[in-house]
């Protein structure tokens, strides 16, 4: 008799449970990992607004376009975090972790629903456990790394958990339409976690265009007298999606590094994207060599042997799905989807420093787990097959894990991305910036040395130099460092900040009041450059000036800024005696 190899003690789990536990496993040595400094710091170490449930605090979560997001939802589940756990991060892995271990049930609960219509007569236990070896081929993959174990990307996982839901009740949708009971309530509650899933973050956009690929084939929705329904249905989800997009592409508008279609070439987005589809399927077949920032280079060349070829690979693709589609109709339609959910981070519209990111395959890889579970179900499931299925999970298992440590701190993190490639000016200005942080100077002056050496026009390597420089009392050089980061980038605030705090040891208080103001015009959350204009204006004369830059920069500043005792005090000389 044909069986599955089931360790007694794993097989009491049961399927759903067996994928939870796995995936905790995997991802368990993340709950030791710290804050890293790529993001983190902003969204976290030095952001006092999201740490409380109260109604000022909910009024920034909802009204925030913070790092260029829009994500209330998101930012809730973080200030529940803080309300727990304060600045412990690892109740806030625990939470992202605890939030993909659901979304690989949901995952294994939704393949479970399909594979009846996916694998017609399928065996109910057979198609049990290979809705459980499909869902684990997602969940334990160490391209869900990135999303689960930095805290910045809780969005991805928050997101993947509405998105399940919202398929999940789209199917339940579809099944009370062939009873002929009240399918309205099911509709409803799918955009209601459409929406929950774009205001977490906008990953799954493109949902209304993968619902209607499932009404094609395999639900079999899109006949006569039904495709009317099926449009207005996606009518639905489209209006919420055009919203959010309306709402991301302003809230986009704020990163300095993004490109927008209209200044890059046309040739270049194309085969950004050809690169972007064939990289999450390479990575998925064999995920190694992960990084946490895959470069997109500064002058991309769109006939560079890597970009032909990947085009090459997606026509060949194409044309060989639609030839197969009426044979393997599940192939075609786990493409469109995969293609469709991917779509919208490919570069075609806006791009940002990197040209792929393994975090993007969250929700567009979920398409290979139902064709892993599909394949399982159709063979012959063996004792040697299903040892073969165990081993490979168990070595995506180990794979994940081992990556899971590479996020354990800043310089672990950018190590292993220089390991890589040694030519990542931004792992070297980051592991720059980490050491200078642990007392490591010497190190951080190599790092962003070679960051320079890299690229001399690191607006960011340039800037913690010139911090560094001043460190060491050379406050020439770091004038020098400032000064070119700022003819670089313009709008890179903190190079303003920093550059208002040596005029001031200059003693040129009108200056350094002039470049506090613009940082604080760039960037009007930073404390520091109000608490430096504070002291320009006080040596100025303008006491009340001073006191209400002390008193912003205090309201603005983490309880544990280095700085605070020091504002309080000028605070309280600028206000003078009561």
């Amino acid at each position: 008799m044909d069986t599955v190899p089931r360790p007694a003690k794993l097989s009491r789990l049961g399927p759903p449970g067996l994928v939870v536990a796995a995936t905790f496993l995997a991802f368990l040595p993340g709950l030791w990992n710290g804050f890293v400094n790529w993001d983190d710091g902003a969204n976290f170490l030095d952001n006092p607004h999201y740490r409380g449930l109260s109604p000022s605090h909910l009024v920034w979560m909802f009204s925030t376009f913070h790092m260029g997001h829009y994500q209330p939802l998101t930012w809730l589940t973080l200030g529940l975090d803080h309300a727990i756990w304060g600045m412990n991060p690892k109740g806030y892995h625990l939470t992202s972790l605890l939030l993909h271990a659901a979304n690989a049930a949901l995952l294994y609960l939704l393949i479970h629903r399909l594979l009846p219509r996916i694998a017609p007569g399928l065996d109910e236990k057979k198609g049990r456990w290979a809705a459980a070896l499909g869902a684990l081929f997602h969940a334990v993959h160490p391209l869900r790394v990135e999303s689960v174990t930095w805290i910045t990307e809780r969005r991805d996982v928050l997101a993947g958990l509405f998105f399940l839901l919202a398929i999940l009740a789209y199917l339940r949708m579809h099944t009370e339409e062939d009873r002929g009971g009240p399918r309205g309530r099911w509709l409803a509650l799918s955009a209601a976690c459409f929406a929950g899933s774009l205001l977490s973050k906008a990953l799954g956009i493109m949902l209304p265009a993968a619902l209607l690929a499932l009404d094609v084939w395999p639900l079999g929705r899109w006949r006569a007298g039904l495709r009317r329904r099926v449009l207005l249905e996606k009518g639905l989800f489209a209006l919420i999606a055009a919203a959010d997009a309306a709402v991301m592409l302003r809230a986009m508008g704020q990163i300095q590094a993004l490109q927008r279609a209209e200044g890059y070439d046309v040739a270049a987005r194309v085969m950004q994207g050809a690169y972007g589809l064939c990289f999450y399927v390479w990575k998925t077949l064999l995920p190694l060599d992960l990084s946490p920032l895959y470069l997109l280079e500064s002058r991309m060349d769109p006939s560079a042997a890597k970009y032909v070829v990947c085009l090459l690979l997606c026509v060949v693709a194409g044309v060989i799905l639609m030839l197969l589609a009426r044979r393997r109709p599940g192939w075609a339609v786990a493409a469109f989807c995969y293609a469709a959910l991917v779509a919208p981070v490919l570069g075609f519209v806006v791009t940002g420093q990197q040209i792929v990111a393994d975090r993007y395959s969250y929700l567009s890889c979920i398409p290979f787990a139902a064709l892993v579970a599909a394949a399982l179900g159709q063979a012959a499931m063996s004792r040697w097959r299903g040892g073969v299925a165990a081993a490979a999970l168990l070595l995506l298992g180990g794979l994940t894990a081992w990556q899971v440590t590479r996020w354990h701190d800043s310089i672990t993190l950018w190590s292993h991305a220089i390991r890589l490639d040694p030519g990542h000016t931004v792992a070297y200005t980051n592991r720059g910036l980490a050491r200078q942080l642990q007392g490591d100077l010497a190190g951080a002056f190599a790092d962003l040395d070679a960051a320079l050496r890299i690229n001399p026009g690191n607006a960011d390597a340039l800037m913690n130099r010139g911090n560094l420089r001043e460190q060491k009392e050379d406050v020439q050089g770091a004038f020098a460092d400032c000064d070119r980061a700022i003819s670089i980038s313009p709008g890179l605030a903190q190079a303003w900040s920093n550059r208002g705090r040596l005029k001031l040891l200059r003693n040129d208080r009108e200056g350094a009041a002039a470049d506090c103001s613009e940082a604080i015009r760039l960037s009007p959350g930073l404390p520091e450059p109000r608490a430096v204009r504070g002291l320009a204006r006080e040596s100025l004369g303008d006491a009340a000036g001073a006191a209400a830059d002390y008193e912003a920069a205090l309201r603005l500043a983490p309880p544990e800024w280095p700085q605070r005792t020091n504002v309080e005090r000028f605070l309280r000389r600028a206000r003078g005696p009561r």
